[in-house]
């Protein structure tokens, strides 16, 4: 029995399962101005972190966000990836993390095109 298990579990490794993106077509569209920036305004862009005040990436402006996005595809994208880590100095906002709400809204707007809307 033993050995089945192990077996199991290593074939997982070799084999992942596939990812499907969910359906999003019932999803609210996500609007950039309304939605994206004020969240970001809020957590990111603030003093000393994302606002052009040292050599980090600035996140002030849709075409400065979208620099760390790959619109429809939220998992290659770079902003995704910072704010989905819970731990490590790449893990954003490094103070407090976004709700989950906050997640899924960005996740949204990225799959929903990262439309400057």
């Amino acid at each position: 029995m033993y050995k089945y298990i192990v077996l199991i579990g290593l074939t997982s490794l070799v084999f992942p399962s596939c990812k499907h993106e969910p359906d999003l077509s019932n999803q609210p569209t996500i609007s950039f101005v309304n939605d994206i920036q004020p969240l970001i305004g809020t957590n990111c862009s603030t003093s000393g972190c994302h606002d052009g005040s040292n050599e980090l990436i600035t996140l002030e402006s849709y075409d400065e966000i979208l620099k760390i996005v790959k619109p429809n595809k939220a998992r290659d994208s770079e902003l995704y990836q910072n704010i989905t880590k819970l731990y490590g100095e790449q893990a954003m906002p490094p103070s407090k993390p976004l709700t989950e709400g906050q997640i899924q809204t960005i996740y949204l707007w990225i799959m929903q095109g990262a439309q400057n809307n």
